[in-house]
């Protein structure tokens, strides 16, 4: 069903001269219990194409659960009902609705306050706060220790209706935008956009399991991961050279830490040109790889997205990689991302002045993948996985680095355009803050359009390259930055966290939000990155991390000329810390074939791995506001410690039989088998609950 919408009178805002004229409004039946609702122009537009995202194709509908109906007075809008419960899910009856080229403002009527989505941020609270909260959504490289726009886009919520059902509501635009969500007694979602168009896609589900799977199978479902990477990892930003992050690797073993995954930094690289290896530092990493292999365990390094100068870096003469001209040869291919002149677009990051692959070029793949083998080929590191970093797109400067020396972008619409949302550093109406300008172009068109979608693309590209290196095996692609249907190539984990108390309980809030998101393999950086770890936070959290989906301890480099950030891998504290930390990985590695289990259910079927309570018990009040505990699926209970000096902790236990993971008489296997038996929605499911809580620390 299609109508059009034709503008009547003036309208005094400053988006006068672009507001539309026309509008066509279409709803599309999509499967019985979703539908499809798009505004879009009479002119010429931008939306995400079938290229970055291909959404599932429509299917038949004989028996359609909703209704839906256009209203045209006083308030145009549209109203979508459930059939059988008569609950309204989605209701634009509202005033100040805007449709304009670099502005569009819709809002939504709401049945409930029960929110939960949109991303990314750090939420201190998994439940949304309703209370006029603004909430921007543009991709951007900052620590999630506050209320901005963080790494990646996720423009999805989950609404809990009052009788536990659920409605998921995603809306298929990259610009940047915001949403304000407005309080009881009249729960509202504002939207405001500044470009492409509004294209509504709504899941009604008997249950939040059910609307959320139906969303996956739309956008696409999590990626299954090798077996290997649901192992403990090791990684650290500057361990300064080999005989140190051997050492690390030594202390672990003779520890008795389990350990599947060795990471490299950039430190591992000759002056941060990515693909290559320190031949002064780490010279001997090609060997120490090939030891690990023999041990079982696997190497992973990380690949930021700009391509540094070589020929700069020549000059030094130990530059001992020989063939190396990945910049030159991004030249020649024409992969990188143009000015809004035609000119290569000059960035600036770790290795200096930087050109940015254009990822959605079908030339970039070829390019990208002969620069992987060269990696395993000419500087013979055997790397079993990729960690895609910096692709928000972030950038040292403002914009680009022009001739003559100065910095920023040309003063025209996209790159200043009439409205900005509440993102960081968006002071003189600047959108390019600390990424590239606004007027670059990509295959998938203006960076203005697309610019949330650059992880995505490359997270495609490199899964593809990946898939061609190591045929028959599944790859392993951890990215920073993402949007929604990124599950599909590549995991997550939540960037630059700090080692603060705080953290902690925020990151099992940044974890559960990605599972609605629709990520399985997901964690945050034990421990925390930035800053010096202290002891007893450090071993909580190496408690929690044990029981993360992706579950790694990472740490930062200081600033130059300051005292270098203390280990924090669980065998550099002392021997209480290395038991403790011990046995918390143990029992994870026991539960890995559930925690496997977990991850074919999400590949399959869009369930959730690391589960928030709400979604096993939705008509539980108490549940819905529940996350500083969460689930594994619906057989295990995490109930960790969270705050300083703690040696008990409060849990909350939904109806069901709950039994003590660690003083359960039944065997472990007969537990497993059950595990694998039951029904993924079934109560009795909820067998087994697990407290980190135990023991004084001295």
């Amino acid at each position: 069903m299609k109508i059009l919408l034709k503008r009547h009178g003036p309208i005094n805002t400053i988006f006068e001269q672009s507001v539309y004229e026309n509008m066509n409004v279409e709803i599309q039946q999509y499967t019985e219990t979703a539908l499809r609702i798009k505004f879009y122009p009479n002119s010429m537009y931008y939306e995400i194409s079938k290229e970055a995202l291909t959404m599932s194709s429509p299917e038949p509908v004989v028996n359609r659960q909703y209704s839906y109906n256009f209203t045209f007075g006083p308030q145009f809008g549209i109203v979508v009902r459930r059939i059988g419960t008569g609950t309204t899910v989605f209701n634009t009856t509202l005033p100040g609705l805007v449709f304009s080229e670099q502005f569009m403002q819709l809002t939504t009527k709401l049945p409930t306050d029960v929110i939960y989505g949109f991303g990314e941020h750090r939420h201190t609270q998994l439940k949304h706060d309703m209370n006029w909260r603004t909430w921007s959504i543009f991709t951007r490289d900052v620590a999630p220790v506050n209320d901005w726009n963080l790494y990646g886009a996720q423009p999805m919520y989950m609404n809990l209706e009052k009788d536990g059902k659920a409605n998921v509501v995603f809306l298929k635009n990259s610009n940047a935008m915001e949403v304000t969500l407005q309080p009881s007694p009249y729960p509202a979602i504002t939207y405001r956009v500044i470009g492409g168009i509004l294209d509504f896609y709504i899941f009604l589900g008997s249950s939040p399991a059910d609307a959320l799977q139906q969303y996956t199978k739309a956008i696409g479902r999590s990626m299954m991961p090798p077996y290997w990477s649901l192992g403990f990892q090791l990684c650290r930003w500057h361990y300064g050279n080999l005989s140190q992050m051997r050492e690390v690797w030594d202390r672990t073993r003779l520890a008795g830490i389990p350990q599947d995954v060795q990471w490299g930094d950039i430190d591992t690289m000759h002056d941060k040109l990515i693909f290559t290896v320190d031949k002064q530092q780490f010279t001997g990493l090609p060997h120490f790889v090939n030891e690990l292999h023999a041990h079982g365990q696997k190497f992973i390094v990380i690949v930021d997205p700009g391509i540094g100068n070589e020929n700069e870096k020549l000059r030094n003469a130990n530059f001992t990689s020989p063939g190396y001209n990945m910049y030159e040869d991004g030249i020649n291919q024409d992969v990188y991302v143009k000015d809004g002149n035609g000119k290569i677009l000059i960035g600036k990051v770790w290795p200096g002045l930087v050109g940015y692959p254009d990822f959605t070029n079908n030339n970039t793949l070829h390019w990208w993948e002969k620069w992987i083998r060269y990696y395993r080929e000419n500087e013979n590191v055997s790397v079993d996985g990729l960690w895609i970093d910096m692709n928000e797109v972030s950038n040292f400067i403002y914009g680009q680095y022009f001739e003559n020396g100065t910095e920023g972008c040309n003063r025209n619409k996209w790159n200043y355009p009439p409205y900005v949302p509440n993102i960081l550093e968006r002071g003189d109406g600047k959108l390019f803050a600390k990424t590239i300008c606004m007027d670059a172009k990509h295959k998938w068109g203006r960076h203005y359009d697309v610019h949330n979608l650059y992880a995505h693309s490359m997270a495609i590209t490199t899964y593809r390259a990946l898939v061609n290196i190591f045929p028959g095996k599944r790859p392993m692609v951890v990215t920073r930055s993402n949007f929604a249907g990124t599950n599909k190539w590549s995991f997550h984990w939540t960037g630059d966290n700090q080692s603060q108390w705080p953290n902690l309980a925020w990151s099992i809030t940044g974890i559960l939000d990605y599972s609605l998101f629709g990520f399985s393999l997901v964690g945050a950086d034990i421990c925390g990155f930035w800053f010096e770890a202290e002891r007893e936070m450090c071993l909580r959290w190496q408690q929690l991390g044990a029981f993360y989906p992706f579950s790694r301890n990472h740490n930062a480099h200081n600033d130059e000329g300051k005292p270098e950030f203390r280990d924090q891998d669980p065998a550099s504290w002392d021997d209480e810390f290395t038991r403790i930390a011990r046995e918390a990985l143990l029992t994870r590695y026991k539960l890995l074939p559930y925690l496997y289990t977990l991850m074919h259910y999400a590949h399959t079927e869009g369930a959730t791995v690391a589960r928030p309570f709400v979604l096993e018990f939705p008509t539980d009040e108490v549940a819905l506001t529940i996350d500083k505990q969460f689930l594994w699926g619906s057989g295990l209970m995490i109930t960790p410690v969270l705050d300083k000096g703690m040696t008990k902790v409060d849990g909350y236990f939904p109806e069901g039989r709950w039994f003590d993971y660690y003083t359960v008489l039944i065997p472990e296997k007969i537990i497993l088998q059950y595990y694998f038996m039951k029904t993924l929605n079934s109560c009795s499911g909820h067998i087994i609950f697990l407290y980190l809580a135990c023991g004084q620390i001295g």
